[in-house]
């Protein structure tokens, strides 16, 4: 997964649009949608700012999560959105359709959760 698209993901997973995200880092919304399209590179400066607002460390952001040998977070929205994995699964390649279900039955499971934290179980 691309550094672009590790940013859209966790951007995302924040509920930020990307002019919120670039109000928190002090930068254009034109830039976070260059470096979200792998367009532009952010300086180290600017990874410093970008990790504490995506609530992530810098190592993420940076870490190849194509490398099997390192561990890290992987943001499985993006593994769904991003078109640049086939997802398997029991020997069969899941269809755009049938990703689409797997990502609306794990919404429903957060939906879940975030009720039963609100009533307190």
């Amino acid at each position: 997964m691309s550094l672009g698209s590790r940013i859209k993901s966790l951007r995302k997973a924040q509920n930020l649009t990307q002019q919120k995200l670039a109000d928190r880092v002090e930068v254009s919304r034109i830039y976070v949608q260059a470096l979200e399209s792998n367009r532009r590179l952010p300086s180290m400066k600017l990874l410093q700012r970008l990790a504490p607002a995506l609530e992530v460390e810098v190592t993420d952001l940076l870490m190849d999560l194509s490398a099997p040998d390192k561990p890290g977070r992987v943001q499985l929205e993006s593994m769904l959105d991003s078109g640049e994995l086939e997802i398997w699964y029991r020997s069969k390649k899941l269809s755009d359709n049938e990703l689409r279900r797997v990502y609306r039955i794990i919404e429903a499971a957060l939906d879940d959760w975030d009720e039963e934290d609100a009533a307190g179980k």
